[in-house]
């Protein structure tokens, strides 16, 4: 019986040394899962992180072109209208009855005769007859909405009162204050 001592001795010390032994793997085990975890939860966090910076970049980025695009098309739409401001007063000029366009003529004619009291006198075809005897020579007709040219007789004057010419300078000059009436000053 001293032989079967002894083996169970052995076999106890064994048993012990191979509890002692799973009982540290278990703990280095749960330490390697406990460090993971911790690791995977930094890299998930820093990950998550990034991907909210560049969403919100991206979020940014799409604001400013829609922005810019609404931006676009509100300055189109305000040319749109603009121009077609600018087509009816054309309209209208063209639409002036005979004894206004008469009267806005012979304005046109007294101011250019302060500068060339002689010369060549051009308007468009339905205003001939009516500059006709302003005591300029009729040199033609012109294109244009209404209005006069007046050259003087070396050709070395040429002054365009052309209602064109005069609407462009017109134009010009309050074309931001008629759009700050229409759309309001920015």
């Amino acid at each position: 019986m001293g032989l079967d001592r002894v083996v169970k001795g052995i076999s106890d010390k064994a048993e012990s040394e191979c509890r002692e032994i799973i009982a540290r793997a278990q703990a280095t085990a749960s330490s390697i899962k406990k460090d993971a975890e911790e690791e995977a939860k930094k890299v998930y966090e820093a990950e998550a992180a990034r991907a909210d910076q560049a969403i919100s970049k991206m979020r940014q980025r799409e604001l400013s072109s829609a922005k810019l695009e609404v931006k676009k098309s509100r300055l189109n739409a305000e040319k749109d209208v603009l121009e077609d401001v600018r087509s009816e007063v054309v309209k209208r000029l063209s639409a002036l009855p005979k004894e206004k366009k008469v009267d806005i003529l012979n304005k046109l004619i007294n101011l250019a005769r302060k500068e060339v009291p002689t010369g060549k006198i051009y308007a468009n075809a339905t205003d001939a007859e009516l500059v006709k005897g302003s005591g300029y020579e009729y040199g033609g007709n012109i294109k244009c909405i209404g209005g006069i040219v007046v050259t003087s007789v070396d050709g070395s004057v040429n002054l365009d009162y052309t209602f064109d010419s005069i609407l462009d300078e017109v134009w010009a000059a309050n074309v931001k204050g008629v759009s700050d009436i229409l759309f309001g000053s920015r």
